[in-house]
């Protein structure tokens, strides 16, 4: 019987409860848009530094992380890279040799990280194939290098330039050759910039007479958040002669942004909600003060006031999952819409976050967590401010109530 009055009478004024319905309704809405909003941007940020350089997982031999020379190099094989990308997460792979040289033309040396890649996939890992600014991206079997804009302003040098390198190669081999510039790359990342350049691996290896040898192997995969159990995942395929390092290790100062920006982004979201328990609240004190009569006049004809709770309480039960089931199904295909067309910036701010090697957009997050979240917190935020109707009607007599 109560389910039935309860039911019966969230329609018999239509209005009101269309009212608190819409207040349940846009808070939903409201606080999916905006979590969604910012989880992307965080997203994006993320992927934005990763993809500089670092990728998402490294797999080194075991003390590079601490000690990062030649001293430290890998074997490569087809074992090596069938336990890597034996995940279902990995989507590339790829191997790395780095060690710092000196490069110099005319009268200008400049200290520099040299890093020998395999062009064809590190397009796809850290974009340098969009980095290119000056001359074509280089084939995996082309002989030369590739510049940062910030190194080859400080060594005066442009395309087509020869750049003489000198170092130290595998246990203790002197490296020195010269190379033909074929390409510039520009990072956003100044350190990167002023100090890096890149020549195919095979080269690389020659340079450094290290064959078949690399310091690194970097990984890439489709979840940003499953960097660490999935760098553990592959850790757990390989020998104890290696170590797997996930971005976070890597990367520690992003780590502390993302979290100073979770908690920015906690608080606004507890002002959302605060603001939007006051609207809800607001319909709450309508509905006690338009139905103070009625309610005065089922308990003077014996309905016990537990009784005429409970009826209240359901009729929240029923407004709050309502209003939580339109928001979801409004906000659902709005954040997959601005996921698949995110908003762009463009003028002068494009140009300065593509500048700092940002893309000049904030994509929203379909992450399915944010969905039900919000939904089980403005349902509950709802449930909480009926013990208001509650508290009036235990504290409620009914014949002052029914007094006009």
């Amino acid at each position: 019987m109560l389910f039935k009055l309860a039911w019966r009478n969230l329609w018999r004024n239509k209005y009101r409860t269309m009212i608190t319905v819409a207040s349940v309704f846009f808070a939903v809405v409201f606080s999916v848009l905006m979590t969604a909003l910012q989880k992307g941007a965080m997203d994006n940020l993320v992927k934005d530094v990763v993809s500089f350089y670092s990728s998402y997982i490294q797999v080194h031999a075991k003390g590079y992380f601490d000690e990062q020379t030649l001293d430290h190099v890998l074997d490569l094989n087809d074992s090596l890279f069938k336990n890597i990308r034996a995940d279902k997460n990995v989507i590339q792979a790829s191997p790395r040799i780095e060690t710092f040289v000196l490069a110099s033309t005319g009268q200008n040396t400049q200290g520099c990280m040299m890093t020998g890649i395999v062009p064809s996939q590190e397009s796809g890992l850290i974009q340098l194939g969009k980095k290119v600014t000056g001359g074509t991206y280089m084939a995996d079997t082309a002989r030369g290098v590739m510049i940062a804009e910030g190194l080859a302003h400080k060594l005066n040098v442009k395309l087509n330039d020869t750049l003489i390198l000198l170092g130290q190669g595998y246990q203790g081999a002197t490296a020195a050759d010269r190379y033909i510039i074929k390409t510039i790359v520009t990072f956003g990342s100044p350190q990167l910039n002023d100090r890096i350049l890149f020549m195919p691996l095979k080269q690389a290896q020659d340079f450094l007479s290290a064959e078949n040898k690399a310091t690194s192997i970097v990984v890439s995969i489709n979840n940003l958040e499953s960097a660490d159990n999935v760098s553990k995942q592959i850790a757990q395929r390989l020998s104890s002669g290696f170590e797997v390092i996930p971005w976070q290790q890597m990367i520690p100062d992003i780590v502390e942004t993302v979290k100073s920006k979770e908690s920015s982004e906690i608080v606004i979201t507890l002002l959302l909600y605060l603001l939007v328990s006051f609207g809800m609240f607001a319909t709450l004190l309508m509905m006690m003060a338009e139905r103070r009569f009625e309610l005065g006049m089922l308990m003077a004809i014996g309905m016990k006031k537990r009784q005429l709770a409970f009826m209240v309480m359901l009729e929240s039960v029923f407004v709050s999952l309502v209003g939580c089931a339109l928001g979801l199904a409004a906000s659902i295909p709005m954040v997959f819409f601005w996921a698949a067309h995110p908003i762009r910036f463009t003028g002068a701010l494009k140009n300065m976050y593509e500048k700092m090697g940002f893309e000049a957009v904030i994509p929203m997050s379909t992450d399915p967590a944010i969905f039900y979240r919000q939904a089980i917190i403005i349902g509950i935020v709802s449930l909480m401010l009926s013990a208001y109707p509650l508290y009036k009607i235990y504290s409620m007599n009914a014949l002052k109530a029914m007094r006009k």
